[in-house]
């Protein structure tokens, strides 16, 4: 049961304090639940692509996301666990851990196959429970949040004045501390960058206890360094986002889509639209491939681009349809026997690859989330690539190359994905004038009999070979090389703490000894 009285009873809370006064906009605090259209204004529901588990209960805590790639592994647990309310209550635990000599770990939702929410024996700060809306400001267009609250939920509560937050994540659990913490895309990315290039200033509690505060103007050197670093640099309290004028649960939008056949073409035709998106508004691509009996695989891409469109009731009703019976699929996929529900997700994917044609900006967002990843029904990994735009094409070909050869050589993948989108990210871009990027999502299914551990440290570490050949960083939540060299060379964040702390150990990503913090969404 996830109730806050199942927390209070069952964790050991070593620090309260009475929550800092701010005024609270009544709109904001309501449910976030509206009815507009056809459809109910709502993320949260019962479709869920990992089954099994909650984020929120009390075992989760010893597991982090490699439960989705390998559902067997064991877990590990902690001995002490924090619950703060308030800025107050960080800097108390801060301070206790600080003069106990431990090191803490930031847990948000533990969307991590990095290792980096997992403390055995040790102790984690769960932002749970810093989950208020401190201030909507309509004149500066922001939002001011305490670093728990789940981004889907303040969407949902924005919808209710027409506004909305530019990126947001494609799963409904994801915290905007632990989306922060890793940079943040979706299908807006070429628009408005990773969610961090929306940030405006966040509050943060470093290892001494100091409540400080930093934007691009205003401890600029910090801001970046703390914002990105997994916690490495102290323990983000609250966040400024940008917010926009947008009706996500109501308007439509139209899907130019392509489909595409082989991977050259899909190559060519992908970064032609990632390239020169034009008047998009949204945009995503996905290359599947399957394996087939006798050592054959079958492979199919499409790239949907969306615009805007005629908001008639004909494009409206259309949308509701087309994802009504999406959601249905995979509603049913995962309540029904696995024969049936194994044909159930043939369908689905069918409606992957031919997306309908009209899609309200809601329906884009968490398509991820609601429709693929509750057609996969396999254990599943992702290994995450955000390199300057002008590589895709090399680096798409041999990072897919190397998947390929996993497949046939280790037989440790079912089926391959990738996910293409672009990004314009002056975080990304690091001071440098061409801030075009793209993300390639391999997303693949995973048979654990061929992938042991030594195989997935040496695909890791080539995979991140080619990452680097191609001047390229990895998404740090997923997994990456545990090679102090390699991990400095993708990690975006190294630039930033170099130059927060300077050259030495610090500048490189470690974080002081004795705490040190590692959320993740």
């Amino acid at each position: 049961m996830r109730t806050r009285a199942l927390w209070l009873a069952s964790l050991a809370i070593p620090a309260t304090a009475v929550m800092r006064k701010v005024q609270k906009d009544s709109t904001v605090a309501d449910s976030g639940r509206v009815t507009v259209g056809f459809r109910k204004a709502t993320w949260r529901t019962n479709i869920n692509s990992h089954k099994g588990f909650t984020h929120d209960s009390i075992d989760s805590l010893g597991y982090d996301w490699s439960r989705i790639a390998n559902p067997s592994i064991k877990p590990q647990y902690p001995l002490k666990i924090y619950l703060p309310q308030t800025t107050e209550d960080i800097i108390k635990i801060v301070k206790e851990v600080k003069a106990l000599g431990e090191h803490l770990s930031i847990r948000s939702a533990g969307h991590s196959s990095n290792n980096l929410v997992l403390s055995p024996g040790g102790s984690v700060l769960v932002t749970r429970e810093l989950n208020q809306v401190l201030e909507l400001d309509e004149d500066s267009m922001t939002a001011t949040v305490q670093s728990g609250v789940i981004s889907a939920q303040l969407d949902d509560r924005l919808s209710t004045r027409g506004l909305g937050l530019p990126i947001i994540g494609d799963h409904n659990h994801i915290t905007v501390g632990g989306f922060s913490s890793v940079g943040g895309i979706s299908p807006a990315s070429h628009r408005f960058g990773l969610f961090v290039d929306t940030v405006q200033r966040i509050e943060y509690v470093n290892w001494d206890g100091e409540l400080i505060t930093a934007s691009r103007t205003e401890n600029p050197d910090q801001f970046y360094a703390v914002l990105t670093g997994r916690g490495q640099h102290g323990v983000i309290a609250t966040i400024t986002v940008k917010i926009i004028k947008i009706n996500k649960y109501v308007t439509v939008l139209k899907n130019h889509e392509k489909h595409f056949f082989d991977v050259p073409s899909f190559i060519k035709g992908a970064y032609s639209v990632i390239s020169n998106p034009g008047e998009a508004q949204y945009e995503r691509g996905v290359w599947l491939n399957y394996p087939l009996p006798g050592g054959t695989s079958v492979g199919v891409g499409q790239f949907s681009a969306y615009f805007n469109t005629d908001q008639t009731t004909w494009a409206k009703a259309r949308d509701y349809v087309a994802y009504t019976y999406l959601d249905g699929l995979g509603w049913l996929a995962d309540h029904v026997p696995t024969d049936v529900g194994s044909a159930l997700k043939v369908l689905g994917m069918l409606g992957v690859v031919m997306s309908p044609q009209y899609a309200t900006v809601k329906n884009v967002e968490f398509f991820t989330d609601k429709v693929l990843d509750s057609m996969c029904g396999d254990p599943t990994r992702m290994f995450i690539i955000l390199a300057p735009l002008e590589n895709f094409d090399t680096l798409f070909q041999t990072a897919y190359d190397l998947m390929l050869e996993f497949r046939q050589k280790r037989q440790c993948f079912t089926f391959l994905s990738v996910y293409v989108k672009s990004i314009h990210s002056p975080y990304l871009a690091q001071g440098r004038s061409d801030d075009r990027f793209c993300e390639l999502m391999f997303y693949n299914g995973i048979d654990n009999a061929g992938m042991t551990q030594a195989v997935l440290d040496e695909l890791v570490n080539r995979f991140d070979d080619i990452v680097i050949a191609n001047q390229g960083f990895r998404y740090m939540h997923s997994i990456t090389s545990t090679d102090p060299e390699r991990r400095n060379k993708v990690d975006p964040n190294v630039h930033y703490s170099a130059r927060f702390h300077g050259p030495g150990p610090e500048g490189n990503g470690t974080a002081p000894t004795g705490n040190g913090a590692t959320p993740t969404s």
